[in-house]
């Protein structure tokens, strides 16, 4: 019943391990290490953990997860016409834009990480399908995190 993600990029890995021809050298900027990732995505994470919405172990939690950015989780266990709560939340500095999708239902929300604050969304699915994104202009200063329950529960 539960998911729980971690990261996943929107586009695929390139199945060639040779580099691209042409393709510019990653900036120092976008050469964060995945510490710093994983202590913003930890800072995110405990900002929803005080809500104390990560409780996985009730009927309403559907899924949780950190997402890189730019990035998606998917999830293709929702029935069509589930009313959902989506509620995110971002650490570092800066700002992300969260993305919820189920087929033509669509909810965008803003964050602004500098600030210790969460942001809900609700969606009711328009398909057996749920993307929740996330975008940025400073992907490598911002960590995020993201819970779905159903609207009814919690």
């Amino acid at each position: 019943m539960a998911t729980a993600c971690s990261g996943s990029a929107e586009t695929p890995e390139p199945s060639s391990s040779k580099a691209m021809v042409g393709a510019p050298a990653a900036s120092p900027a976008q050469r964060v290490s995945r510490p710093d990732h994983e202590r913003l995505d930890n800072a995110a994470r405990h900002l929803l953990d005080s809500t104390g919405l990560l409780d996985a172990d009730d009927d309403g939690f559907i899924a949780s997860g950190t997402l890189a950015i730019p990035g998606q989780n998917v999830d293709e266990t929702i029935e069509s016409g589930t009313a959902l709560r989506v509620r995110m939340a971002c650490g570092g500095e800066g700002t992300v834009t969260f993305t919820a999708v189920s087929g033509t239902a669509r909810a965008v929300r803003h964050i602004d990480c500098t600030r210790s604050a969460t942001k809900e969304l609700h969606l009711t699915t328009a398909a057996p399908r749920l993307a929740v994104r996330a975008d940025s202009a400073t992907p490598d200063t911002i960590g995020t995190a993201y819970v779905v329950r159903r609207a009814d529960e919690n």
